[in-house]
């Protein structure tokens, strides 16, 4: 993959990460309705905060799904800070800077950027800079970034006082830790979308063994599924307890 694919070409989730996918709580529903209504609000920045597998990542995803879908491909690009300083720590493609400078010019048509893990700008300060010439950019065209980060830019003293001032004119919208019913709906959802049999039984099992994590829920479904293909069996506790050390 070269530095040109790497930055703004990342793929999004497959099975896709849409609207309709997600599953709604009390704790996601303002950040949900800020999204799926992002073309009504006023233009800049829009950031959601919260922990890991709270549904952050997804929500970015929909965004840019459902404007692509509206407007065309090019019309909205997601961009993950994690990817892009794993393939650069991989020694993929040109050094980080160039990358950067290069290719930021691609996101000329667009009207919607979403910006995942913001809080790995820490690290690599040009990230910033990346940053807050993409909210300027959209704002200009009277579209939005779209950042996600583990923390409010409020408490982020280390980010730069320009982007965080910038990030804290729009909307900072906190999503909570799913609770068990919401668990366990987001887990049938996925095997749903891998069209995969779970039955409740290991539903329940799951979610007592596994930590309340939306990202071990998807590797820990996504090794039963290979494991079920493989040996040609059907997705059960005995295997759960096999495969995944349960």
């Amino acid at each position: 993959m070269n530095g040109q694919q790497l930055l703004l070409d990342l793929p999004l989730s497959v099975p896709a990460a849409t609207f309709d996918a997600f599953v709604l709580s009390e704790g996601n529903r303002l950040a949900y309705d800020a999204l799926h209504r992002l073309s009504s609000l006023p233009a800049g920045g829009v950031t959601l905060t919260g922990g890991e597998g709270v549904g952050k990542s997804h929500l970015l995803q929909a965004a840019v799904h459902a404007r692509q879908k509206a407007e065309g491909e090019g019309s909205a690009v997601h961009l993950n800070l994690d990817d892009l300083l794993l393939e650069q720590n991989l020694g993929l493609g040109d050094s980080l800077e160039e990358m950067l400078s290069h290719h930021l010019d691609r996101v000329a048509a667009c009207r919607l950027v979403t910006l995942d893990t913001l809080e790995r700008s820490r690290e690599i300060p040009v990230l910033q800079e990346v940053a807050l010439f993409l909210y300027n950019a959209m704002r200009a065209r009277k579209g939005h970034l779209v950042a996600a980060s583990r923390s409010s830019p409020a408490e982020c003293d280390w980010m730069r006082p320009d982007l965080r001032t910038r990030l804290l004119w729009g909307p900072v919208i906190e999503l909570e830790q799913p609770d068990e019913p919401e668990l366990e709906a987001i887990l049938a959802r996925m095997a749903q979308a891998r069209q995969v049999a779970i039955s409740p039984e290991l539903c329940r099992f799951l979610q007592r063994r596994l930590p309340r994590s939306v990202p071990d829920y998807r590797q820990a479904l996504e090794t039963l599924d290979r494991a079920g293909l493989q040996r040609q069996r059907p997705l059960t506790v005995p295997l759960a307890k096999s495969v995944l050390g349960l």
